[in-house]
């Protein structure tokens, strides 16, 4: 009963207007930021990455566990200014990227270390003004 009530009030992403677009169609900034290890390596450990990177944070990451036992249910994006907030399911791919109001998520795990040509991934662009 709790999943059939949490998916009529839910704020989950796959709500948003999202498309699917290759790694040579993502905005140049997203492109070069994922292309560079050395400007990544830093942010390999975390799973929301908002660009450009010297501008003032404008999402947090929230975890979301299960009422029962140790798991993760979902994770919380939320706006930090609005408190607006959209539930991204256990198992999505990371990182996050946050880049002028869109929310890009790789189709593939661990693209930093296990991924040799990044052309090979997929992204997902949700719109965050929605």
């Amino acid at each position: 009963m709790f999943t059939v009530f949490r998916s009529w009030t839910s704020r989950n992403i796959d709500h948003l207007e999202h498309e699917t677009l290759a790694f040579e169609n993502l905005p140049t900034e997203v492109q070069h930021y994922l292309e560079n290890p050395t400007d990544v390596r830093s942010d390999v450990q975390s799973m929301i990455l908002e660009l450009p990177k010297n501008k003032k944070p404008q999402y947090k990451l929230e975890t979301v566990k299960t009422w029962i036992g140790p798991w993760v249910d979902h994770e919380k994006l939320i706006n930090i200014q609005t408190e607006q907030y959209y539930e991204i399911d256990q198992g999505v791919p990371s990182p996050y990227i946050v880049y002028e109001n869109n929310l890009y998520i790789p189709n593939t795990y661990n693209i930093f270390t296990t991924v040799d040509d990044l052309n090979t991934v997929k992204f997902k662009r949700y719109d965050l003004d929605n």
